[in-house]
């Protein structure tokens, strides 16, 4: 069962950061807290309850984030997006890493990353996929463990070269269909797409969280740590982009 230990203070776009636990400890990529979440908010959102978080922020403007659907599968607008256009592609049932729900549903899951990439890149012009793929044990600097991919107009090449700068160890692959070759891995992952090459990493040390949504926020100059979801909440930003897929599709519909 999904359950969250992080509860969020929230004040209008500004949220007040959580004071460190006693534990905190400085990690070889920034300074982070010993708290989990595991994403039993989403898991609720995803189950179409109003008492989450998205609801408790957005106060019914829009009534949902949710573009998209098919039978496992939901594409959503992230809750505080770092630019216009920032999706999440989420499985409806409860995985740790999407690598593992593609095993279970592999043309549905490309249906939908197919259609979100390509969305993206025709509506802004660029587009990048990436994961923090979590196991069991380890969150592998994910935030929620309940498995998203992120799909947003920033240049996958600029999120690599951080990757590159912070010595991740990067393996490369020709197509993103090598998001099944690490499911069977059973540890943590990160992975970055550009939609046709794709770049994963098994990280040695614990990562910061939202390793990967900071170094977003980096090429896009996003000062930290305002690129932290649970900090700073972008409205105008979701509620953009809602209003620009709508203009093209209706919200919520199936393919």
């Amino acid at each position: 069962m999904c359950r969250c230990t992080r509860s969020i203070r929230r004040a209008n776009h500004i949220r007040q950061p959580m004071k460190p636990t006693d534990d905190s400890k400085e990690e070889s990529m920034g300074v982070v807290g010993e708290w989990n979440c595991d994403g039993s908010d989403l898991c609720a959102e995803l189950a179409g309850s109003h008492s989450t978080e998205f609801s408790r922020t957005y106060e019914g403007y829009p009534r949902s984030r949710v573009l998209l659907e098919t039978p496992n599968l939901a594409l959503i607008v992230d809750i505080s997006p770092l630019v216009e256009g920032h999706l999440l592609i989420v499985p409806k049932k409860h995985y740790f890493n999407f690598a593992s729900a593609i095993l279970d549903f592999p043309h549905e899951a490309s249906k939908v990353t197919n259609f979100a990439r390509d969305w993206i890149r025709e509506t802004y012009g660029l587009v990048a996929l990436f994961e923090h793929g979590s196991s069991s044990n380890e969150s592998g600097g994910a935030c929620i463990v309940h498995a998203h991919v992120h799909v947003l107009p920033v240049a996958a090449t600029e999120l690599v070269a951080v990757m590159r700068r912070d010595e991740l160890g990067l393996d490369t692959a020709s197509d993103a269909a090598s998001w099944t070759r690490v499911a069977g891995a059973s540890r943590p992952y990160l992975l970055c797409s550009d939609g046709e090459r794709t770049f994963v990493a098994f990280p040695q040390v614990r990562l910061r969280r939202q390793y990967l949504r900071s170094a977003a926020a980096e090429a896009l100059g996003i000062p930290s740590p305002h690129w932290d979801w649970s900090l700073v909440i972008r409205k105008d930003l979701l509620r953009n982009t809602v209003r620009r897929y709508r203009s093209h599709h209706r919200t919520g519909d199936h393919i």
